[in-house]
């Protein structure tokens, strides 16, 4: 989880939101160390500092996650069962966001729990799942790029696999403003309560909370 000292008590309510879930693995927080005025030249160490720890772990995939989210309840069981990572181990790279602001998708199939989506239309980075094997090669091409941390890391992860989102999204974002001083957004996608497996009435009745029913709404505010 990326963090910085000012926003202790969004991250404390956070953690406490995650606590509620079924996750049960450690959380490593990374906190802005950084005391120069570049607010995103710190961010973007951060992030960085923070993938270079979730690598450490050993871990063979990696859920990194800004400060401020609501979490679905079942969020490790619907991931553990999300077809996306069927034999998906540290070695073989891949990308997924669990969170959906209301980005283009490119290609839907809801059935099977999946948006695909083109990088250079999609920013935000409130919760990414990568193996081991793409932030290995994130890390590595890390200066190619040199946009902020979400987008960075969307345009590095699209040179190797395909962008998936998460559907229905499985973290909300409550944050009143951004770490890069943005204005607020949700997910258009957020359910809660949903588990995998469950009657596709469920999403049917939270059509207005959904992304993709009826349609994405294609907008992009500020960050």
């Amino acid at each position: 989880m990326v963090t910085c000292p000012e926003r202790e008590a969004v991250r404390h309510q956070t953690l406490a939101n995650l606590a509620k879930t079924d996750w049960d693995a450690d959380i490593v927080v990374v906190v802005d160390e950084g005391t120069g005025n570049d607010r995103i030249a710190r961010i973007i160490a951060t992030w960085h500092r923070a993938l270079v720890l979730g690598l450490a772990t050993g871990a063979d995939l990696i859920l990194a996650l800004e400060d401020d989210l609501e979490f679905n309840r079942h969020l490790r069981t619907n991931l553990m069962s999300w077809s996306r990572l069927a034999g998906i181990d540290g070695a073989r790279p891949f990308f997924g966001s669990l969170y959906d602001p209301g980005h283009y998708a490119i290609h839907r199939r809801p059935e099977e729990r999946y948006h695909l989506m083109d990088a250079n239309g999609c920013w935000g980075a409130q919760a990414f799942v990568m193996s081991a094997a793409l932030v290995r090669f994130i890390l590595h091409h890390w200066s190619e790029e040199t946009a902020e941390p979400d987008i960075r890391m969307l345009r590095l992860a699209s040179r190797l696999v395909p962008i998936y989102y998460h559907f229905p999204s499985l973290v909300d974002h409550v944050g009143v403003v951004s770490t890069w001083g943005g204005g607020p957004h949700r997910a258009t996608g957020f359910a809660p309560e949903w588990a995998a497996g469950a009657h596709p009435s469920y999403l049917e009745a939270h059509a207005d909370r959904t992304s993709g029913f009826p349609e994405y709404r294609g907008v992009m505010p500020s960050r």
